[in-house]
């Protein structure tokens, strides 16, 4: 099964960050893949750099990008896109939204039980309810960024069934450097999981940079140049069931 990661330069203004993503959603659905992704906050300009209030982010980009994220969807047809993340209104509160369509249609939509300071500081809310969603190309938990230092959550997401495991990243300036993937690749190697990690040009040496890794190892991953590129990869589903059959034994 064929999928593509997104991996943007983001931009200063919501249009261009919306133009970016046009664009690289249209190139990667040349190549057939059975699903899309986006990055985390993928139209929140400058990278999150004045992320200092939840509302007024929120109002400038949330309409416009579920709205573009519904008409993609629509052009795609039965691609499943999965939308990065967005700051979304609910209840007067602002959580860090992810995303899963298809068909123009909206399959799930998943709250970060596990905002940062600085989001949390700047408005944003907590989310409680892990979400996987059973599709015909496999079983896929949603996550975002730092819900992977969740281990209960984490193994919660699993419980529910997951196989493959979205993570829109955006690693912001105050994360520590990373080398590698090494939270990921226990997760993938100790679940039985493949994780879809999918970051922005800005944050590949603050541990965001993209990646699709599989419990055996690294399927690929982005390189360092500072512009956008879509990374293709083959999931081999049959595989996956076949290596969780071994932790089942273990």
């Amino acid at each position: 099964m064929k999928i593509c990661v997104l991996h943007m330069k983001i931009r200063e203004k919501v249009e261009d960050n919306l133009e970016a993503a046009h664009i690289a959603i249209q190139k990667a659905s040349e190549q057939k893949p059975a699903l899309i992704a986006l990055p985390e906050y993928f139209t929140v300009p400058n990278c999150m750099a004045d992320f200092k209030d939840a509302k007024k982010i929120s109002k400038e980009t949330c309409e416009k990008t579920l709205s573009f994220l519904q008409e993609m969807s629509k052009k795609l047809g039965s691609i499943f896109l999965l939308g990065g993340s967005v700051l979304q209104e609910d209840s007067r509160k602002y959580y860090n939204t992810s995303t899963l369509w298809r068909n123009g249609a909206l399959l799930a939509k998943y709250k970060k039980i596990n905002p940062i300071s600085a989001e949390i500081k700047a408005g944003v809310s907590k989310g409680n309810q892990p979400i996987v969603v059973d599709t015909e190309i496999g079983k896929i938990g949603l996550l975002v960024c730092a819900d992977t230092f969740d281990p209960d959550l984490v193994k919660s997401t699993v419980d529910l069934g997951a196989e493959i495991i979205s993570l829109p990243v955006a690693a912001m300036g105050t994360h520590p450097t990373v080398k590698g993937h090494p939270l990921t690749e226990g997760i993938a190697r100790d679940y039985g999981l493949f994780v879809l990690k999918v970051g922005n040009v800005f944050s590949s040496m603050r541990g965001g940079r993209s990646a699709v890794i599989a419990p055996w190892g690294i399927l690929g991953e982005v390189t360092d140049a500072p512009e956008d590129s879509i990374l293709t990869c083959e999931l081999d589903m049959s595989r996956l069931r076949e290596y969780r059959k071994t932790l089942s034994r273990s």
